[in-house]
């Protein structure tokens, strides 16, 4: 076993060393775990860790628990060493350069367990990265801290508020994706939750995740350039036209996510590009001209949409009629929930 930890740590400062200046990205970007096998060339099935179900898209990206009705955030990555007793002892890397926003102790008080967000500053969209299951933290490792990219910040495991997660089954839970607003908490009680928000702006119902294994697949491939044009080039399943005078906190985080800058005197509304599941990747200001006939604050409208891109999907970001799905919608519960938090209406 020491063999194998020596060799595969070996392996870890080469990757390091190289990739970087292989996919010519900025920042850099390192894979979060030890286990070279995805840029040898290994298939997701290979690095992967499934549910109880067995089923390998079940560590997947979307709407691939419960037989397709549950969706999953992020990315689930097996480990490649274990102790005596069979617990996971992979270390954690960061996926790039960062900032430590938030970190979890108490594993019972959320779903990801003990889990660690950073924040990347140096990227041209300041993406988190979410890091959950693990045994433990880095010692040391505190909120505010800053990072380098492949920096150890933890340890593999199985920690898990609510349910267990047996030892045969242990993962990194990965997500890269979007903060949807800094005043998640005031959100969080107009919404009616009861329980305490023990996580800040960091809460999961405040993240939205791409999905990891498109981005890692373009890293791979060397495709992957830049966050904005990764997002501006995710497929579009519907536009929304929101009717505000409002500039977003958001898209203030968020700049690289425009289409163009904000007019000086003002915008009076947005026409948002979203993905199937609800990430808002691609926002083009209005001036008066789009409402011909005027715009109250918070008039939405879909401009189009792809009813084909929601086939036996789960997410709820648009309803469809039950008597012409291809032809009627309507934001959906999940959007509207997150235009609560982007917008306030």
């Amino acid at each position: 076993m020491l063999f194998r930890q020596r060799r595969v740590t070996a392996f870890l400062i080469c990757l390091l060393a190289l990739w970087p200046g292989i996919i010519q990205a900025a920042p850099p970007l390192y894979w979060p775990t030890p286990n070279p096998a995805f840029f040898e060339g290994a298939e997701w099935d290979e690095v992967t860790q499934p549910t109880a179900s067995g089923r390998p898209e079940s560590a997947l990206f979307g709407c691939v628990r419960n037989g397709g009705s549950r969706f999953h955030e992020g990315l689930d990555l097996k480990p490649i060493g274990r102790d005596r007793n069979h617990e996971a002892t992979d270390a954690i890397y960061a996926a790039m350069p960062g900032r430590v926003m938030y970190i979890n102790k108490v594993a019972g008080n959320s779903s990801y367990g003990r889990y660690i967000v950073l924040e990347h500053p140096e990227a041209d969209v300041p993406v988190y990265t979410l890091y959950a299951h693990l045994a433990n933290i880095e010692t040391g490792l505190r909120e505010g801290d800053f990072v380098t990219g492949g920096q150890r910040i933890g340890t593999m495991g199985r920690s898990a508020g609510g349910y267990s997660i047996p030892r045969q089954r242990a993962h990194l839970h990965f997500e890269i994706g979007l903060r949807k607003t800094s005043h998640f908490d005031r959100w969080y009680k107009e919404a009616g939750y009861t329980g305490k928000n023990h996580h800040g702006d960091y809460s999961g119902l405040n993240l939205i995740g791409a999905d990891p294994v498109d981005f890692w697949d373009d890293v791979r491939t060397q495709e992957f350039k830049d966050f904005k044009s990764y997002f501006h080039g995710l497929p579009t399943a519907f536009t929304l036209r929101v009717g505000t005078n409002t500039v977003p906190e958001f898209i203030n985080r968020y700049p690289g996510l425009l289409t163009k800058s904000i007019p000086v005197d003002g915008v009076s509304g947005w026409d948002i590009e979203y993905t199937w599941y609800g990430l808002p990747k691609k926002w083009t200001p209005l001036g008066p001209e789009a409402f011909p006939y005027g715009a109250k604050e918070g008039d939405l409208a879909l401009v189009e949409f792809n009813p084909e891109a929601f086939a036996g999907q789960c997410r709820d970001t648009l309803e469809f009629s039950s008597s012409n799905p291809e032809g009627t919608a309507k934001p959906g519960k999940n959007l509207k929930s997150d235009l609560k938090m982007l917008f306030g209406f």
